[in-house]
């Protein structure tokens, strides 16, 4: 695996723009995870937004999760496509 450059399983056919536009998607994907855990790790802490109230610091909580989780899957993505193309599904 080499990061998001998708070389790996059914990708390894598809050619170079093909991949170079994926492995920028994913790229992106990653960046705006990054982006919405830091979002939310500011408003759970009260550093923008309404102040320190507690609507603020749950919206937090869900943009740090979901951040986490799109990184996550992004991360994962190789080692989840690979396997389930080595299975044959």
């Amino acid at each position: 695996m080499s990061g998001v450059k998708p070389n790996w399983g059914p990708f390894a056919k598809l050619g170079g723009t093909a991949k170079v536009i994926l492995g920028v998607i994913a790229a992106v994907v990653l960046a705006i995870g990054v982006g919405a855990f830091l979002a939310g790790l500011g408003k759970s802490k009260g550093w923008f937004g309404e102040g320190h109230s507690t609507m603020d610091s749950s919206r937090g909580k869900g943009m740090m999760i979901g951040g986490l989780t799109c990184i996550f899957l992004v991360a994962s993505l190789g080692t989840i496509i690979a396997t389930t193309y080595g299975m044959g599904v």
